[in-house]
């Protein structure tokens, strides 16, 4: 398979993944409007990642768009892959979040712990089949491993 066939099916793929995302995104922020919009107020970090994640995704969809035609492909790979961590992260806080809130902390520790692991194990295999991705994989593990701490683990446990 050619290179420029590559970057398209994975743009494609990764356009997709967004789409679902955004999609998720809406819903979650349309069902607490519409059947609670107090847990807006709950905690500041909430609606604020919330409806960041949207033009986040947002912005990693136009961004993963041009990777098929582009000259500098890997700048808007690089782009698309940061809005995406973010929005992404922003997303799995709400979640953390609301399920903290509403349910129980341990529920919503449960959920960070599993969207931590899961990622790092993943790293683990694209390690083993690429060592050269070390220092890539540190930084993004690292970076969504933080937003997920800072943004979604201290305000569901309260801490701030």
């Amino acid at each position: 398979m050619k290179r420029e066939d590559i970057l398209v099916l994975k743009a494609k793929n990764r356009l997709d993944v967004n789409r679902s995302l955004i999609g998720i995104a809406f819903s979650i922020f349309i069902f607490i409007i519409a059947l609670n919009s107090s847990l807006l107020k709950a905690s500041i970090f909430l609606p604020i990642e919330l409806t960041a994640a949207i033009p986040f995704l947002l912005t990693s969809i136009f961004a993963r768009s041009k990777l098929a035609y582009a000259k500098r492909s890997e700048m808007w790979e690089r782009f698309g892959n940061v809005t995406f961590l973010i929005g992404y992260s922003f997303l799995i806080n709400a979640v953390v979040i609301l399920l903290s809130s509403l349910i129980e902390w341990r529920l919503g520790m449960l959920f960070f712990a599993i969207n931590i692991i899961l990622p790092l194990i993943y790293s683990k295999i694209e390690l083993i089949e690429n060592s050269g991705k070390l220092k890539s994989r540190i930084m993004k593990d690292g970076f969504f491993i933080i937003i997920l701490i800072l943004g979604g683990v201290l305000p569901s446990l309260r801490v701030y």
